[in-house]
C-alpha cells in the first residue's frame, strides 16, 4: 500500500462510518410525526415555496412583488431535488446527509492543511460524532445545509492560504475567487454570514506578507470579494426584477434584530406583540405593524429599516442593559445548552439512543477548538500565525454576528466546523508536546481550554424546548387515540411545566377536537382552576359542555344533559343558543318548575338576541 493510500484509507473508513450513522438517524426519524413540514413554520414554508419553484414559478412571483423574506438558497435546493424525485422529501434528506458526509471529508481536508494528518483524523471523528449537526441534517430546514456550506467555504479558504498558493498568480486569484464564491453560497443560506466576507477580506489585506507589492494584497482581497459578489448577484437580480427593490438577499433582518434587541429581549427567540410567530405571519404582520405605526405604505426595505431603528433606539436608550444582553448572547453562542427554535434536539436526544451516541457537542468542541486555534495563531500548525489568523477570523466574526441578533442552536451550527478543526489540532499538538516533554504548548492549550470549558458547560437557565416538544408529542398521542400513554406523559409534564394552566388548556382543546369530551372537560376545568377567569378557557369549556349536553339529550339522557347545559350557560352568559336548547329540554320534562325555568331561559335568549325565532317560538309554546 502506498503512502497516499495509507493516508486516504482512514478517511474512506471515516466517511463510510459517518454516512452509516447519518443514514441510520434518517431512517429512524424520517416518519416521526413531529418532524414533518407543515403549516406556516419554517419547514412547512420552505417545502411549500420549493414546490412552487418546481412547478415553474422559478422567480417566486406567486407571493407577490416582494423581495425574498427568507433565505433563498434552501428553497432552490429543495426545488431541484423535488423536480428530480417527484417531490420526495426523503430524497432531499438523503442528499442532505450525503452533503453532511462530504462535510466530514472537508473538515478532514482543512484540518490537514492547518495542522497534520493525525489532527485531520481526530477532527473528522469529532465532527462526525457531533449530534446537533447530524440531527439538523435530517430536517427540512435551511440549517441542514449550513455545516456543509461552512465546511466548503473554510476548506477553500485554507486551500487558498496553503503554502505555495500565494506565489502563483493564476492559482492565487482562482483559489481566492472560489473561496469567496463558497462564502457567497453560505450567505444565501445564512444571510448574516455575508458580513464575514468583508471581515476576512480586511484580514487578508492586513496580514498577508505583501509589503513589497501591496497591490498583490489588494488583488487577493479583490478576487475573494468578487467571488462572493458573483453569487450574491443572483438574489439581488431576482429581487430587483420581481419587486424593484435592491434587497441584497432577504428582507427579514430588521425584524430579527428587534427580536434580539429591545424591551423584553432575552437573547433567544421571543414573540413580538402584533407579530404572529411564524414565517408567513412575520412577513405579513411586520408590514402591517410598520405601516400602521408610520401611517404610510412601506417597501420591504423600509419595513426592515423600521424595526432596525427601533432596535437601535432601544440600544441607545439602554446602553448598559444592551451591553449586558450582548455579553449574555455571546455566552449563549458557545454554550452547550440547547437553545431550541422550532425543534428541540434535546428532547429527541432523550427519545433516541442513536442520537445520544452522537455525544460530541459544544461541551467538547468549544474548549478544544479554541485551544487548537490559539496554538495555530502561535504558529504551531502548518500555516504561519498570520495566515492562521485570517482563517480563524471566521469564528469570532460569526459569533459576534449571531449575538447581534438572537441565538438558537441551529444558528450556531457553522461554528462546529472550525471548532472541530481546532479541536483536532489541539489534540495532535498536545500529544506531540507530551511525547517530546514540551510544556509550553500544553500550558497554552490548558489556559485557553479551561475558561472556555466553563463557559460551555455552565448552565444558562434557558428553556431547552423539551417541554414544548413533549406537549406536541402528547397532543399527537391524543390525536391517534393513545389515551394511556398521553395521560402518563401529561401528568409527569404537569409537575415541571412552568405554565400548567396553559398546558391543560391545550390538552383540553386537543381532546375536544378529537371528540373525547369526557376527557376534554376535566382538562379544561383543571386549566380554569389554575388560571381562573381566562376568557378563552371559559369559552372553550362552555362549548365543550354544550356539545356534550346536546349529545346526551339526543341520546335520550335529559337528566345528564341538563347539568352540562346549565354549566355552559353559566360559563358563557352571552350565548343565546345554549339557553334555548336548555329551555327546550326542560320544557319537555313538563314539571311546573322546569316549565317556569324554560320560560325564563327563552326570555333571556331573546334579550341577548332580539328576534331569535327559535326563542320566540319556544316562548309562545310555553305560554
Amino acid at each position: 500500500m502506498s503512502r497516499r493510500d495509507s493516508r486516504l484509507l482512514p478517511l474512506l473508513l471515516l466517511l463510510l462510518a459517518a454516512f452509516a450513522l447519518k443514514a441510520a438517524l434518517l431512517v429512524h426519524f424520517d416518519a416521526h410525526p413531529l418532524l414533518q413540514p407543515a403549516g406556516d413554520m419554517d419547514s412547512g414554508v420552505y417545502a411549500r415555496l420549493a414546490a412552487e419553484v418546481a412547478r415553474g414559478d422559478v422567480l417566486l412571483r406567486g407571493p407577490g412583488p416582494v423581495p425574498y423574506f427568507v433565505s433563498p438558497l434552501y428553497i432552490y435546493f429543495l426545488a431541484a431535488v423535488h423536480a428530480l424525485s417527484a417531490g420526495s422529501l426523503f430524497a432531499a434528506k438523503a442528499v442532505q446527509i450525503a452533503l453532511g458526509t462530504a462535510a466530514v471529508g472537508l473538515v478532514w481536508g482543512m484540518t490537514r492543511k492547518l495542522f497534520d494528518d493525525r489532527a485531520a483524523l481526530v477532527a473528522g471523528i469529532l465532527y462526525a460524532l457531533t449530534g446537533i449537526v447530524s440531527f439538523h441534517e435530517i430536517l427540512i430546514l435551511q440549517a441542514a445545509l449550513d455545516p456543509f456550506l461552512t465546511a466548503l467555504s473554510l476548506f477553500l479558504l485554507a486551500n487558498a492560504l496553503a503554502p505555495g498558493r500565494i506565489s502563483s498568480k493564476v492559482n492565487r486569484e482562482g483559489a481566492w475567487a472560489a473561496a469567496g464564491a463558497a462564502f457567497g453560497l453560505l450567505a444565501l443560506n445564512r444571510p448574516n454570514a455575508l458580513l464575514c466576507v468583508p471581515a476576512i477580506a480586511a484580514a487578508l489585506f492586513l496580514f498577508l506578507p505583501f509589503k513589497e507589492n501591496p497591490l498583490r494584497a489588494l488583488g487577493v482581497a479583490g478576487a475573494f470579494l468578487a467571488g462572493t459578489a458573483a453569487i450574491v448577484a443572483f438574489p439581488l437580480a431576482r429581487n430587483l426584477i420581481v419587486s424593484g427593490e435592491p434587497v441584497l438577499i432577504s428582507s427579514h433582518g430588521g425584524l430579527n434584530l428587534l427580536v434580539g434587541n429591545g424591551p423584553g429581549a432575552n437573547g433567544v427567540y421571543r414573540w413580538l406583540e402584533g407579530i404572529t410567530p411564524s414565517v408567513s405571519g412575520q412577513a405579513a404582520d411586520a408590514k402591517k405593524l410598520a405601516e400602521r405605526e408610520t401611517g404610510r405604505t412601506l417597501t420591504a426595505r423600509e419595513v426592515s429599516s423600521f424595526f432596525s431603528r427601533r432596535a437601535f433606539a432601544w440600544i441607545a436608550s439602554e446602553p448598559g442593559t444592551a451591553a449586558r444582553l450582548f455579553a449574555r448572547k455571546l455566552w449563549y453562542v458557545f454554550s452547550n445548552d440547547e437553545l431550541a427554535l422550532n425543534f428541540s434536539s434535546a428532547w429527541y436526544r432523550r427519545e433516541s439512543v442513536l442520537l445520544r451516541l452522537l455525544a460530541v457537542g459544544p461541551w467538547l468542541l468549544v474548549p478544544l477548538g479554541m485551544a487548537g486555534l490559539a496554538l495555530a495563531l502561535r504558529g504551531a500548525g502548518r500555516l504561519s500565525g498570520r495566515d492562521a489568523a485570517i482563517w480563524a477570523s471566521f469564528v469570532p466574526v460569526y459569533a459576534l454576528l449571531v449575538a447581534a441578533f438572537f441565538v438558537a442552536t441551529r444558528y450556531r451550527l457553522p461554528l462546529a466546523v472550525p471548532l472541530a478543526a481546532g479541536a483536532g489540532g489541539a489534540v495532535s499538538i498536545v500529544l506531540s508536546a507530551l511525547g517530546k516533554r514540551e510544556r509550553k504548548p500544553v500550558l497554552v492549550a490548558a489556559c485557553v481550554a479551561l475558561p472556555f470549558l466553563v463557559l460551555a458547560v455552565w448552565p444558562t437557565g434557558v428553556d431547552d424546548g423539551s417541554s414544548e416538544e413533549e406537549i406536541q408529542w402528547a397532543l399527537h398521542l391524543i390525536d391517534t387515540g393513545d389515551v394511556s400513554e398521553s395521560a402518563a406523559r401529561l401528568n409527569a409534564l404537569a409537575t415541571v411545566y412552568p405554565l400548567p394552566g396553559v398546558l391543560w388548556f391545550r390538552v383540553g382543546q386537543a381532546w375536544a377536537a378529537a371528540g373525547r369530551l369526557d376527557d376534554a372537560i376535566p382538562a379544561l376545568e383543571r386549566s380554569l382552576s389554575i388560571d381562573a377567569g381566562q376568557p378563552e378557557t371559559r369559552g372553550v369549556l362552555a362549548a365543550a359542555r354544550e356539545r356534550r349536553g346536546m349529545e346526551r339529550a339526543m341520546a335520550g339522557n335529559a337528566a345528564a344533559a341538563v347539568p352540562d347545559l346549565e354549566e355552559a350557560a353559566r360559563l358563557d352568559p352571552k350565548n343565546a343558543a345554549v339557553r334555548v336548547n336548555l329551555a327546550a329540554i326542560l320544557a319537555e320534562r313538563g314539571a311546573t318548575g322546569d316549565r317556569a325555568r324554560a320560560r325564563a331561559l327563552a326570555a333571556e335568549a331573546l334579550v341577548l338576541e332580539p328576534g331569535y325565532d327559535k326563542a320566540e317560538a319556544l316562548l309562545k309554546a310555553l305560554r
